[in-house]
């Protein structure tokens, strides 16, 4: 995987590179931009597989997203980074520093994940739902078979429960999701519900910021204390209000939250 095809870039100082969740792109980070103008250097991938990077029938896995990470990284010679993953992207950003290390990245932070997604008799901290491993491979079949019927029980999801039917956020992420490929994200979302980073929690030694959104329908707010508390010396921050995407839904709390960190 040769780095990214697709990235949006604003300001100037340390660079500050978001990884979006699955199914969605880099335009869902598009309230971060404002940061930029506080002296950080956005980076927004759209990763591959999906946005502008869309790949039809692609066999692609979680392990293929971050090899393009660490290809873009090393292209661009970055150092001093702050990675930041939401949902699938924290997934993404495990798997990196699993595998390489953290020379490059001098801090963290996880947006509304889990360090596991199903869930069985020993772990009950995966999605909310109950989603085991068959439900998950059930999901897949699903995704590959019609995509367009079941983007559409996605996007709401998305946010929390108080959020009218009829908000533009909604629109926004069906019609995004939507265009997305069901073959590709079916094969993504196999590797997802495959990845387990409770262990690679423990190796985590930068500083770290795990945020949740108070009112996330996929995760509960002690999936992500657990998170939190198996990093060392991490902090844990909830964004009132705020559904399984407080980046959108709580734009100012959520980039407070951030500068506070980065500062």
């Amino acid at each position: 995987m040769n780095g990214f095809r697709h990235v949006t870039e604003a300001g100037d100082g340390r660079p500050l590179l978001l990884l979006h969740g699955w199914s969605a792109h880099g335009g869902f980070f598009a309230p971060q931009m404002e940061l930029a103008k506080l002296g950080y250097r956005i980076i927004v991938p759209d990763l591959p597989g999906h946005g502008r990077d869309r790949r039809p029938h692609a066999d692609l896995r979680i392990a293929d997203l971050s090899e393009a990470l660490d290809a873009f990284l090393a292209a661009r010679e970055l150092q001093d980074v702050t990675l930041l993953g939401w949902s699938m992207g924290a997934t993404v950003a495990f798997d990196y520093i699993a595998k390489h290390g953290d020379h490059r990245i001098t801090s963290l932070i996880v947006v509304d994940m889990s360090a596991r997604i199903v869930n069985d008799t020993r772990w009950r901290l995966g999605l909310t739902s109950g989603l085991d491993a068959r439900g998950a491979e059930m999901a897949a079949e699903a995704m590959a078979r019609d995509w367009s019927r079941y983007a559409r029980r996605i996007a709401p999801s998305l946010f929390a429960p108080e959020l009218p039917p009829d908000h533009k956020l909604l629109a926004f992420a069906h019609d995004n999701i939507a265009a997305n490929d069901g073959g590709t994200l079916a094969s993504l979302w196999r590797s997802l519900a495959a990845a387990d980073h409770r262990a690679t929690l423990g190796s985590i030694a930068i500083p770290t910021l795990v945020i949740a959104g108070e009112r996330s329908r996929l995760y509960r707010p002690d999936v992500t204390q657990w998170l939190a508390s198996h990093i060392r010396g991490s902090r844990h921050v909830v964004i009132p209000a705020a559904g399984h995407t407080p980046q959108m839904e709580q734009p100012d709390a959520f980039n407070t939250a951030l500068a506070a960190f980065l500062t």
